[in-house]
């Protein structure tokens, strides 16, 4: 659909109820699912997705309306019933967008023309689970490749132009056995022969044998654990970006202050909302403040925390760009109210090889996920949850697969910060951000 001619529908119809000021966000998606149990292949394509979020502004409150149909009579009458609820308001104005600097690449054509040959997904599917089988190693492989056509708008009615990008999006995934997966997600078409490899080459890497805390030596000690980029991607965006909001900090619940040292040297972190291709890429906010890089972390030192509006505001500050539809728990994007929210996460990659920091390891583990990390305490940064997928470490190499069941990591992420001795030369697109692997120190509990 035409999410121009729409959102100008939404704006005049705010006109005529007489509300001070009204925020669009408006998603129409096409997407296509090719799904792998085993040896079956089944696809789903969706079509017309749509979604939309509106704020409205009315005498000095402030009310919230999700839809999922493009229904004008309907938004009328969900307006009317959302001010009826309208809170107080952090602020007289939504921000006027304004026209973008630059254009931010979003968009892959072939991409979109996959979309459109599902039989060519399919053939790509079939060709990864059988070069998987052909290892000789597979008892189950599961995965997807997941393709996704957006169209994403965001407006309010005092601007003249709204913000507005065509976003590509492909994934894929292979897991093999239960015991480890691999992954690659873009907005932009990768090397099909990877994609391909993807089973292949998990089974290829898996170790032959499980092992114990018990039987390594390692219950209950402290140790040195690599991080993959997939688990640090969920420490940071779970438990470190949480005392990086001003929110929080306003709140008095931060332990962080600025300019002061959080983490090891090697430590230099930012997010981007401009970066090409990426998950979070598009010309503003969710509250209309230009897209940018925000350096959060160098060398150590904390340089900024994340602001939105409203906490901007408390401080008669700029916001830096970081005012996202944030869902929480069982809410979708556009039910969500805006909060502050770390963009896509980059950190500096290091000067080691991954295989060098392995070799200097004598007693370790490589932490790839843990199970059920949603229950960490976003307060404390503390979290001890199973180990789901990883590897151990003995002698300076890849030894074992964790038997499943049997280990446990526990640690404290704000302060697992401090202990990062190394960081790998090599980084992996995560989908939102590009991370590298590190070495911290973490408990098998």
């Amino acid at each position: 659909m035409d999410l121009i001619k729409f959102a100008e529908k939404v704006k005049r119809l705010t006109g005529k109820l007489k509300v001070d000021d009204v925020e669009v966000l408006l998603t129409s998606k096409r997407t296509l699912n090719a799904r792998i149990e085993n040896k079956e292949i089944s696809l789903e394509l969706n079509e017309a997705i749509f979604s939309a979020g509106l704020r409205i502004l009315k005498r000095g409150k402030i009310a919230y309306l999700p839809v999922t149909e493009p229904d004008i009579d309907l938004i009328e009458r969900g307006i009317n019933t959302a001010l009826v609820r309208a809170a107080p308001a952090p602020y007289p104005s939504f921000a006027i967008i304004e026209p973008p600097a630059q254009k931010l690449l979003t968009f892959d054509p072939a991409v979109a023309r996959l979309l459109d040959n599902p039989d060519e997904v399919q053939k790509i599917a079939l060709l990864l689970v059988n070069r998987a089988y052909e290892t000789g190693k597979i008892e189950t492989i599961e995965g997807r490749i997941w393709i996704e056509l957006e169209n994403r708008l965001l407006t309010t009615l005092h601007s003249s132009e709204p913000a507005y990008a065509e976003r590509t999006g492909f994934s894929a995934m292979a897991e093999v056995n239960s015991k480890d997966f691999d992954f690659v997600g873009t907005r932009k078409l990768p090397d099909i022969e990877q994609v391909i490899a993807l089973g292949a080459a998990v089974a290829r890497n898996l170790p032959a044998t499980e092992t114990t805390p018990e039987t390594e030596g390692l219950k209950g000690k402290t140790v040195p654990a690599i991080i993959h980029p997939v688990m640090l991607e969920e420490i940071l965006r779970q438990l470190v970006a949480e005392h990086l909001y001003a929110s929080t900090v306003q709140e008095g619940m931060s332990k962080f202050r600025p300019g002061a040292r959080i983490a090891s040297e090697l430590v230099t972190l930012w997010d981007d909302a401009t970066a090409p291709y990426d998950g979070n890429t598009f010309p503003v906010d969710d509250e209309g403040t230009p897209s940018r890089k925000n350096m959060i972390i160098e060398n150590g030192i904390l340089k900024t925390f994340l602001y939105d509006r409203a906490t901007a505001l408390k401080e008669g500050r700029e916001s830096t760009g970081n005012g996202r539809r944030r869902p929480v728990l069982i809410e979708n994007e556009h039910e969500a109210p805006v909060r502050c929210t770390i963009n896509d996460i980059y950190l500096a990659p290091g000067d080691k090889p991954l295989e060098e920091i392995v070799k200097g390891i004598n007693h370790g583990v490589v932490v790839k996920k843990l199970l059920g990390f949603h229950t960490a305490n976003r307060t404390t940064g503390d979290f001890s949850n199973p180990l789901y997928f990883g590897r151990t470490i003995r002698n300076g190499e890849i030894a074992s697969l964790p038997e499943p069941g049997r280990w446990a990591i526990k640690g404290n992420a704000l302060d697992c910060l401090k202990t990062i001795g190394a960081i790998s030369q090599e980084t992996k697109a995560i989908g939102s951000g590009v991370l590298p692997w590190v070495q911290m120190e973490l408990t098998v509990a």
